[in-house]
């Protein structure tokens, strides 16, 4: 299989900076660990030398099995949360013209609800996904048993600061929907629908990226 292209441009920040919001040179130490990454191109160099190293060789078909079961996992997890992204009901009242005597705070209630069970969700299942691979790749090789161990302890040591940057987004969003309010109140809704669903998947992106450098290891660690 071909591993994914774990390392690429966050989306999420690309996003910010797209919405004028630059991150403050004192937090891109936090950036980078909710960013997975935290040492993550150190832990799949590192995976690659004891892979290399006596006594430490993959199990080729260990290795595959777990590659097209991650595979299949997640292309199940993506799928699942993106059909929760886009509600069908919220997506049909923001293409409508918002009324005009109810507050600009009550017409976004629907939506900020929508994007904090949509966090949960996103949370939950790409956690139980990140624990479920780990014994995968433990079965696969010693290398990769022991960069497991290294995950386990990464997600210990980045959870507060994720938790703690992602909980600022729902901020961002509601200064989004005032932006385009004050520049049509009748339909704003639309532009703030196609923003917020843009942030959706940039943020699943960004919890997704400790997931895609195991995944991603699976396929470094190949015995030629």
């Amino acid at each position: 299989m071909t591993a994914p292209q774990a390392f690429v441009a966050d989306p999420l920040p690309r996003l910010l900076l797209q919405w004028g919001v630059a991150p403050a040179p004192a937090a891109a130490p936090v950036a980078t660990r909710v960013g997975g990454g935290l040492g993550w191109a150190d832990a799949i160099g590192l995976s690659q030398v004891l892979a290399s190293a006596p006594g430490s060789a993959a199990d080729d078909a260990a290795r595959r099995e777990a590659s097209d079961w991650a595979a299949a996992a997640l292309d199940r997890v993506q799928a699942d949360l993106a059909a929760g992204f886009d509600d069908a009901l919220l997506a049909r009242d923001a293409a409508e013209p918002a009324p005009e005597h109810i507050p600009l705070a009550d017409l976004l209630a629907p939506f900020r609800l929508h994007h904090a069970q949509q966090q949960r969700a996103m949370a939950a299942r790409v956690a139980t996904l990140r624990e479920r691979l780990r014994p995968r790749l433990a079965e696969a090789s010693g290398a990769l048993a022991r960069l497991a161990q290294l995950d386990a302890v990464l997600e210990r040591a980045t959870g507060d600061a994720e938790r703690h940057a992602l909980a600022g987004l729902p901020a961002l969003l509601t200064k989004r929907a005032e932006t385009h309010h004050a520049a049509d109140p009748r339909r704003w809704r639309a532009r703030f629908w196609d923003d917020l669903q843009r942030l959706l998947r940039a943020e699943l992106d960004l919890r997704l990226q400790p997931v895609l450098g195991l995944i991603t290891a699976l396929g470094t660690t190949e015995s030629a």
